[in-house]
């Protein structure tokens, strides 16, 4: 299941978020395993753990995994997190490669720690490059504590075997995993846009296309400008009521389609309610926004909608109005815009006026 580019990178961060509490605990377990590792070693070998307590080395890579894990926990991006975390395991594979000592008794933990570390990981990685070179890492590793072990070339072809079995177990668990958090993370997608959208014409519905306006409004630097189009239909419900609702709802369609499409880039369009529509315009004058209007207005009346029987058209009445000083919200604006366009249905219909 594979995403849009941009929603991809959605998808990414809401699977680092969903996991990111987790995932800060368990980083900080790289540099405990290895010492878990290495009293494994002193267990099944019998040599006292002053041993490996001996040496510089053990010490310098518990302090690197300690400082890389309590790093990741800062990372507040997924990929660079993600990477981190490669190289964080990558890293804990082979410290306990370089802290194997030779012997049966270091070869029984060789096997099972290396083949298991991607196993274990591979369902938390949200794309699949990473979860390759993390897997591919991690055996290499194996192969090193292999070399320090000076296993014979039995061990190395089993451990061979294993690792190419492990790594098509490990990638299927990820697939598995992954495909559902996908259809998760879809389901979610969906149900925000439902909730946003308004469901016949896949405008923003009037409280999220408020909701909209106002965080377009907060992201604006000091004097930059907003206009506002607000637009009825004429006579819609003589249309509704020699159509039917199924003309009607095709006329709606219609015309947002034509306000898509005059809006493009930044701008918002909504669906206030019944057959009433708004345009926001951002960093456009007042001669600019009424040009937008007016073409919105003249195209809208070449529309027709066709029966079997006769042909529906229709006009459009409309009112733009910008932001004036004092206005600290976007529902102030498209007031004004709505009381421009009440005047021109008072003056006529089919055409646009602008706030006084």
């Amino acid at each position: 299941m594979t995403f849009p580019r941009e929603l991809e990178r959605e998808y990414v961060e809401q699977v680092y978020a969903w996991q990111r509490p987790r995932l800060r605990q368990l980083v900080l377990l790289a540099p405990v395993l290895l010492l878990a590792y290495v009293a494994l070693q002193s267990l099944l070998m019998r040599v006292p753990a002053s041993a490996w307590l001996a040496q510089p080395r053990l010490y310098a890579l518990f302090v690197v995994l300690l400082l890389v894990a309590w790093w990741m926990r800062t990372l507040a991006r997924a990929m660079p997190f993600a990477w981190a975390g490669v190289g964080l395991q990558a890293l804990f594979c082979l410290s306990c490669a370089l802290m194997t000592r030779p012997g049966h008794g270091a070869l029984a933990l060789v096997l099972p720690v290396f083949i298991a570390t991607p196993l274990v990981t591979a369902p938390f990685w949200a794309r699949n490059t990473t979860v390759v070179v993390a897997i591919a890492l991690g055996y290499l590793a194996g192969f090193v504590a292999l070399a320090v072990t000076r296993a014979g070339s039995t061990v190395w072809l089993a451990y061979a075997v294993q690792a190419a079995s492990g790594a098509l177990v490990a990638l299927a668990m990820h697939s598995i995993v992954d495909h559902a958090r996908r259809g998760r993370f879809l389901a979610e997608v969906e149900l925000a846009q439902r909730v946003r959208l308004d469901s016949l014409t896949s405008l923003l519905n009037r409280r999220h296309f408020i909701e909209a306006g106002e965080a377009l409004v907060a992201g604006m630097h000091v004097g930059r400008r907003l206009c506002a189009c607000f637009i009825d239909l004429d006579h819609f419900k003589r249309i509704n009521d020699q159509g039917g609702h199924r003309i009607g709802d095709q006329l709606l369609v219609g015309i947002a389609a034509q306000l898509l499409h005059v809006a493009g880039g930044r701008r918002l369009v909504g669906r206030l309610g019944g057959e009433e529509f708004a345009l926001l315009l951002p960093d456009a004058t007042d001669e600019a926004a009424f040009q937008v209007a007016e073409r919105v207005r003249l195209n809208l009346a070449d529309l027709e909608i066709a029966t079997e029987d006769i042909a529906f058209s229709f006009t459009v009445s409309m009112g733009v109005a910008c932001c004036q000083p004092g206005e600290t919200t976007v529902e102030q604006t498209i007031g004004r815009a709505d009381r421009a366009l009440y005047r021109a249905k008072a003056e006529g219909r089919d055409r646009t006026l602008t706030a006084c």
